[in-house]
């Protein structure tokens, strides 16, 4: 009985060393992907401005910010706050404070692999060609928002201006 038992077991162990592995969960591997991705990390951004009547979170909430960059967005809401009045009057990941999105493409431009990484979102905003270009920083084991630039402004500039006037592109 116990040679069976014996034959059954290496049966069964050899069995499963010969099945192929399942399938992969697309959405699992996309998921991971988008980690090591610094532009799939920025892509799920643009989602809320594709919907309609979509709901957008207070700004410090939509992006992953690097903690050097969120410092400089706490001290600016702070200022703003003092003086009853905005510091940034647009939204920077549109680059405008009204929005009409089309033809989205966010792509890398530089991939320093656990440091550094530039990306550029492009997009019609109301018939308007806009560039976004978003310096993000490997932080925390993930890519981190540092910086977002746009024609003629730079969040980190705008947050770190001490008695910076209200900025709208």
């Amino acid at each position: 009985m116990r040679r069976r038992e014996l034959v059954l077991a290496l049966s069964a162990a050899a069995l499963a060393a010969c099945t192929p592995p399942a399938a992969e969960n697309t959405e699992t591997a996309g998921r991971a992907r988008a980690v090591t991705d610094p532009a799939g990390v920025l892509r799920p951004l643009y989602d809320r401005y594709m919907t309609p009547d979509a709901q957008f979170p207070d700004f410090r909430e939509q992006a992953p910010w690097s903690n050097s960059l969120w410092t400089l967005l706490e001290a600016m809401t702070r200022r703003s706050e003092q003086i009853n009045e905005p510091i940034l009057d647009f939204d920077p990941v549109i680059g405008a404070q009204d929005y009409q999105l089309s033809d989205l493409n966010v792509q890398n431009e530089a991939i320093s692999e656990g440091s550094h990484a530039v990306v550029r979102a492009s997009f019609n905003n109301a018939g308007a060609r806009t560039d976004i270009v978003y310096d993000l920083i490997w932080e925390d084991d993930r890519w981190k928002v540092d910086n977002i630039r746009g024609e003629g402004w730079d969040l980190r500039q705008i947050a770190a201006a001490p008695n910076a006037d209200a900025i709208v592109p």
